[in-house]
């Protein structure tokens, strides 16, 4: 065990370090505890407001006010000065719309390069986000997970993100400007990496046009939303697609001619829900036949056309996939599967990709 003395020379060494070494090492703690830095010596006191990486985690307080009262005294007394290179805001229960207009305003004026807000929202119906935030010339990373009650968050129609080269979107309402199609990414001209989840389409909107010619990764989860809508992709770089949960929303796409990999790890929550499933699956199927190289099948995906084989018509509905190289199929422990259903799914899969390997992986 460490004297009291050996404990005061290891702080005195650690205080030696360089102000770029010690703020490196800060900005892997939580902002409350790279504050509380501020007590162990002179050399301290104001070194936490250099920080160019905040992590503002409502996990490291009781209630909202003392976190709310937190987040505003260490924007009052951050070193304005210093532009912000992250901000990740993460808030389990709901904030107020006030204090995440209050952030996003200071991150924008402060150049943040990266930003993530994962937070419940207690906003009224079709509250706007900071709109400064969406013509942010500074941001490549940007991800919004935001449940608004008692609605979603409605973005802009267009996005005006120069530099960004990262986009996450969760729980947000995405709007068309004129007519019945959404198109908001088609300014966003360095993006490679798209995540789409739990979004919907504002009224009257009925197509979400993904065009976007530097697109390389692009991920589509399910929606909430009662009327499922159809994707378009425009995306002649796109070369890594996943869809996830319930496939539900139709897709079309103008040329896949880059696509690799295709991960398809989708489930029916609902046996009323079954139907409409397999439907949406055979039909991304198919559409993604002509292009894929590498296609990754879940297991809840395979007790998915386990449920088709049976009916007979899967051979005919499963499509060709005339450029697969390699089938990887994802098997869980927990996955209600037989052995033989497997089997069968192979057998039928090998049909429709004769040049293909395959490998199964337990997991």
């Amino acid at each position: 065990m460490l004297s009291d003395r050996d404990g005061k020379e290891d702080m005195d060494r650690l205080s030696d370090l360089p102000d770029l070494v010690l703020l490196h090492i800060m900005k892997f703690m939580s902002m409350k505890h790279a504050v509380q830095t501020c007590v162990l010596s002179t050399r301290w006191k104001e070194l936490w407001k250099r920080l160019s990486n905040l992590a503002l985690h409502s996990s490291d307080f009781t209630n909202l006010a003392h976190f709310s009262k937190f987040l505003s005294w260490v924007l009052l007394n951050r070193d304005s000065s210093i532009s912000l290179h992250s901000l990740d805001l993460r808030r389990k229960g709901c904030i107020d719309h006030e204090l995440l207009d209050m952030i996003m305003g200071y991150a924008v004026s402060h150049d943040v390069q990266q930003l993530a807000i994962e937070v419940n929202l207690n906003a009224k119906f079709g509250f706007k986000l900071q709109p400064s935030i969406f013509s942010c010339k500074s941001l490549t990373f940007l991800k919004l997970s935001i449940w608004a009650v008692p609605w979603m968050t409605e973005l802009p129609s267009s996005l005006q993100l120069p530099a960004l080269k990262s986009l996450h979107l969760e729980h947000v309402t995405l709007t068309a400007g004129e007519g019945d199609c959404a198109e908001p990414f088609s300014a966003c001209h360095m993006l490679n990496t798209l995540v789409i989840d739990r979004c919907n389409l504002h009224h009257g909107a009925k197509f979400l046009c993904i065009c976007n010619s530097n697109l390389s990764t692009l991920t589509i989860g399910s929606t909430i939303q009662e009327t499922p809508y159809k994707f378009i992709l425009s995306t002649p770089n796109l070369r890594s697609l996943s869809v996830m949960r319930d496939p539900i929303h139709q897709l079309s796409a103008c040329n896949l001619s880059l696509l690799e990999q295709v991960n398809i790890d989708v489930e029916a929550y609902f046996d009323a829900h079954f139907q409409r499933t397999h439907l949406a699956l055979i039909s991304l199927l198919q559409v993604l036949a002509d292009y894929a190289k590498i296609m990754i099948l879940s297991s809840s995906t395979l007790k998915i056309l386990n449920g088709l084989s049976t009916s007979g018509s899967m051979i005919t509905q499963i499509p060709c996939f005339v450029q697969l190289k390699s089938l990887k199929l994802k098997m869980k422990s927990s996955s209600n599967i037989s052995d033989e259903g497997v089997s069968r799914i192979v057998e039928y899969l090998i049909i429709k990709c004769p040049v293909a390997k395959v490998d199964i992986i337990n997991c």
